[in-house]
């Protein structure tokens, strides 16, 4: 039964849902959001010092090239980098932490963790979901309906990868809150069933395909300053969305 519930000492997040009544049968636990209130704060905070170093990153950056200036030209081309950095900034300002925290969950047979509650959590239980997202650097960005099954080699054939693609840095954005980075092969094609491409993608999953770095796109600009792409989705809370916002 969906509602607010007063929460009794020493609950966890299992027993809340007991005593709602449980989940329905088109429930997909797997998928559960659950956010915390003291847990959004913090990504909030290290979204904005992420900010703040990317600003300060661009003025002494843009302080420097300024002094090489040598043509109109240059001042041109100049500006309209500085323009689309700024342009970045504004997106990543946008851009609110979530609060969710991953349980990473077994999507086969998903089992709650005893978490114990605190004031003003939040419980989200989805209904299952029918397809796949593949955004980034594809042909056709879309959604696909899932397949039991079926790989990231699969909806990469079906999405097809451009000339741009930084297919080493693709990951798979799990309905979870989890990320799946192909950072364990030394190349596509990988090691036998090691490789990211026989990753099993499950329902409600996100498949991102960034581009190369050196093509120094607006929002690669702000990755570049940070360790990895999953720093975008752990220490900020952040999700599919907001990768999507950051490149448009």
């Amino acid at each position: 039964v969906p509602g607010i519930y007063q929460i009794q000492p020493g609950e966890t997040l299992p027993d809340l849902l007991r005593r709602a009544g449980g989940t329905a049968s088109q429930a997909y636990l797997y998928g559960i959001n659950f956010s915390r209130e003291s847990t959004r704060q913090q990504q909030q905070a290290n979204l904005d010092q992420a900010v703040r170093k990317m600003e300060a990153q661009i003025s002494g950056q843009a302080a420097a090239a300024t002094q090489n200036v040598t043509s109109p030209e240059a001042a041109q081309t100049l500006q309209a980098r500085l323009a689309s950095q700024r342009l970045s900034l504004d997106r990543l300002r946008s851009l609110r932490a979530s609060g969710r925290i991953a349980l990473e969950l077994d999507p086969a047979s998903p089992k709650l963790p005893s978490i114990a509650l605190e004031d003003g959590d939040i419980i989200n239980v989805p209904a299952r979901p029918s397809f796949v997202s593949v955004f980034g650097a594809v042909l056709a960005e879309t959604t696909f309906i899932h397949k039991p099954g079926h790989t990231v080699r699969d909806f990469l054939d079906r999405a097809g990868p451009t000339r741009d693609a930084d297919l080493d840095a693709a990951m798979v954005i799990r309905s979870d809150g989890t990320v799946v980075a192909n950072q364990a092969v030394r190349s596509w094609v990988g090691w036998g069933q090691r490789s990211f491409l026989s990753t099993p993608v499950h329902a409600g999953d996100s498949l991102f395909v960034p581009e190369l770095l050196d093509k120094r796109t607006p929002y690669t600009v702000f990755i570049q300053g940070a360790k990895d792409w999953t720093q975008l989705f752990y220490q900020f809370g952040l999700g599919a969305a907001a990768v999507k916002t950051l490149r448009n």
